[in-house]
């Protein structure tokens, strides 16, 4: 029955944790919809605004257009190891860490956290 309640606790901790919405003011972006258009797919841009956690107000970066696009409408833009980035979702949200490398066969990345100040592994 304890075990049960361990398991209950750490399910609940694990669901309030992850967000179904990850934007964030100042993080570079791609746009990854077609309706607008080749002018805007596949190009990066600076969201400039968060609005009703789902929606932001991104500035294109080569041509600085502003656009409204929902978060299904972009994608987040991974840098090169060494680079600092933003974690978005999960229990290290909204923490700075220094990107050390990536493994895109298992999805994951190796981060030191700002905080913790040893390299985590998080998928």
């Amino acid at each position: 029955f304890l075990q049960m309640e361990e398991k209950k606790k750490k399910k609940q901790l694990s669901s309030t944790v992850r967000t179904d919405y990850w934007l964030q003011p100042s993080i570079v972006v791609k746009v990854i919809t077609k309706k607008l258009g080749e002018k805007y797919h596949k190009k990066k841009a600076v969201v400039m605004e968060v609005r009703d956690k789902y929606a932001a107000v991104v500035k294109m970066i080569d041509s600085g257009d502003k656009l409204k696009l929902d978060q299904n409408h972009l994608e987040t833009v991974i840098p090169a190891p060494g680079k600092r980035v933003l974690i978005l979702n999960g229990p290290y949200r909204d923490t700075e860490a220094l990107l050390e490398g990536i493994d895109e066969k298992n999805f994951s990345a190796t981060l030191t956290l700002d905080s913790v100040g040893s390299p985590h592994v998080l998928h």
